[in-house]
């Protein structure tokens, strides 16, 4: 039994659980969820060397208001970024290679079959490092409106 609570812990705190935000950790299941609630998913890609995706999980994901508008308009998904002998290849919660970047934490938003939501849908909408938490509801506005205007009727409610 205590192993158990051991492990349930230590992989919540890996994925941010701790944060009150309860990030789904697999790409397909997200996309089931934003195809069934019509809603973009946030795609938050940290990696167990990055420091400033610790200072997001302290400072930046606690507050009540961002976790209201998160929950509210996105489906929310963390994967792991990490490479190499940081990587957990092939368990849930791994990015899938097109979602790895050089530089962590990065968020992307994309719509529910993956559509890209940068530069009227043709390159994906990727913002990179740490935002406090009006940049990041500002960031999160701008996704939001770019899906509705490109794909709107696709997920017409």
């Amino acid at each position: 039994m205590r192993l158990l609570l051991f492990t349930i812990l230590t992989v919540s705190h890996l994925f941010g659980f701790g944060t009150a935000i309860n990030w789904m950790t697999t790409l397909e299941d997200a996309k089931e969820a934003a195809k069934h609630e019509k809603k973009p998913i946030m795609l938050f890609i940290h990696s167990t060397a990055c420091f400033y995706c610790t200072v997001l999980e302290e400072k930046v994901f606690p507050d009540k208001g961002l976790q209201e508008y998160l929950k509210k308009n996105f489906i929310l998904l963390a994967l792991d970024g990490s490479t190499d002998a940081d990587a957990f290849e092939g368990q849930d919660g791994q990015a899938p290679p097109r979602y790895i970047t050089s530089v962590t934490p990065a968020f992307f938003f994309i719509g529910p079959d993956e559509e890209k939501l940068g530069a009227r849908g043709t390159k994906p909408m990727v913002i990179y490092g740490y935002w406090t938490i009006e940049e990041l509801k500002e960031w999160s506005d701008d996704a939001l409106k770019k899906f509705k205007k490109n794909y709107g009727e696709k997920y017409a409610k």
